[in-house]
């Protein structure tokens, strides 16, 4: 039985064996190239991500600008607004030791009147809903329909009250020997700088500047938006307004400035009920033609 098992043929000697054909070899060496190329390429592109990481590592850290300003409050949106008007107004003197004004930071609201039940009026807190800014019409630019509007959540209001005498609330007196208007104007800008800058979702700023000492012309307001000012907002506050640390309006730094930026965005105020929920809209106007 063990006959009828055909031996297995056995494989020829490797003298035996044909040699590879040309085409065979130039198949081969193709791969042994290409697979050369690749490895030649992975070392360049390790060496190159090596070579970028030594140059992070190694070079200087990138020199920052010098910062916005100094001061810089923090802290919740009302707890910065105060810390702005805090640190404002005790830049701006009537003298050497007394505050101009005192500046509060507040809601948007006026007051209204009700009837009572007595047949009596009460007083309440109307709160402003809308925000109306009246452009210059004398321009001929504009006619008196163009207004721009502001919305209250966006806009943030200041209060300048000065330590006149008791006839004239909250007004500043005329006996500083300062120039009143040219501080307020720059109190106010300063004002509206701080707070676009740091209080997030600032649109506008308003500042209502104290009564006047004439008690027959308008109170005045400063509205300032954020597209008034963007370029001041990108470069140091100390380029705008040159740091001073007692201001009394004998010599105005930056007048310039502030009259550019302030003048055409001085307005008289008024408010007006609006129908249906009995809130108030907040009405400016030019104060050169209002």
């Amino acid at each position: 039985m063990a006959e009828d098992v055909a031996a297995a043929p056995s494989a020829p000697p490797a003298a035996e064996r044909p040699a590879p054909s040309r085409a065979e070899r130039a198949h081969a060496s193709s791969y042994y190239s290409r697979f050369t190329v690749a490895y030649v390429l992975l070392g360049m592109v390790a060496a190159a991500g090596i070579g970028a990481l030594v140059v992070i590592l190694t070079r200087p850290a990138a020199v920052q600008g010098p910062p916005w300003s100094t001061f810089k409050p923090t802290g919740s949106a009302l707890e910065i607004e105060r810390q702005i008007s805090t640190q404002v107004s005790s830049e701006y003197k009537s003298s050497t030791t007394n505050r101009l004004v005192s500046v509060f930071p507040g809601p948007l609201e006026t007051t209204g009147y009700r009837q009572s039940g007595s047949g009596g009026q009460t007083s309440v807190q109307v709160p402003i809903t809308l925000i109306a800014v009246q452009p210059d019409v004398s321009t001929g630019k504009h006619s008196l329909g163009d207004y721009t509007f502001f919305h209250p959540d966006s806009t943030v209001a200041y209060e300048m009250c000065g330590f006149g005498d008791t006839r004239q609330n909250c007004g500043v007196s005329s006996e500083t020997g300062a120039n009143p208007t040219a501080l307020l104007h720059r109190e106010a800008l300063e004002l509206a700088l701080y707070t676009l800058k740091y209080v997030p979702g600032t649109n506008a700023v308003i500042t209502f500047l104290p009564p006047p000492s004439n008690p027959q012309a308008a109170a005045t307001a400063i509205l300032i938006a954020r597209d008034d000012v963007t370029s001041n907002l990108h470069r140091p506050l100390a380029r705008t307004l040159k740091p001073q640390q007692v201001l009394t309006g004998v010599a105005l730094p930056n007048a310039n400035n502030v009259g550019a930026l302030t003048a055409s965005r001085l307005y008289t105020s008024n408010y007006q009920t609006l129908p249906g929920d009995g809130t108030a809209a907040l009405v400016l106007n030019p104060a050169a033609t209002g």
